[in-house]
């Protein structure tokens, strides 16, 4: 008897998750890496997104952040990652060589000299980022490449 009632459920399961009005179209199983999120604001943050590639920004917004942080874009549930280190590289206008920095939580700090003397036409690079969710797992994740103008 429970078989009986496990087959319908999970039938009406599969028929919603196939339907032409999902609100997600992109698959939560993409990988993540850190990205800009903009809440509108000009200090709106550094975030995790499932979609890889370089980012842009403002080399004055990206200079007033604080803080980076890790989520998941688009995902309805309230789940993050805390950022454990990075690694921050720093080349193009204003850097003759390539300086390195780096972090050990979300927040900034560490690097605010060498973001400081960022212009347009820098670059951000962050590498060998490391996080922990919720089930205390530590991952690395795929870093970030900031194109700043």
């Amino acid at each position: 008897m429970k078989h009986l009632l496990f087959l319908p459920l999970l039938s009406i399961f599969i028929l919603q998750g196939n339907s032409p009005f999902r609100y997600n179209e992109k698959s939560i199983a993409a990988r993540n890496h850190l990205s800009r999120v903009d809440n509108g604001n000009d200090a709106a943050g550094l975030s995790l997104q499932p979609e890889p590639g370089n980012e842009k920004m403002s080399a004055t917004v990206f200079k007033n952040q604080d803080f980076c942080r890790a989520e998941l874009k688009d995902f309805e549930f309230d789940f993050h990652y805390d950022i454990l280190s990075a690694k921050v590289y720093f080349t193009g206008a204003n850097f003759p060589n390539t300086e390195q920095g780096t972090i050990t939580s979300a927040s900034l700090k560490p690097i605010k000299g060498l973001m400081a003397r960022c212009v347009p036409g820098s670059i951000v690079i962050f590498d060998n980022v490391k996080v922990i969710g919720s089930d205390k797992r530590v991952r690395t994740i795929e870093g970030l490449t900031i194109v700043l103008r």
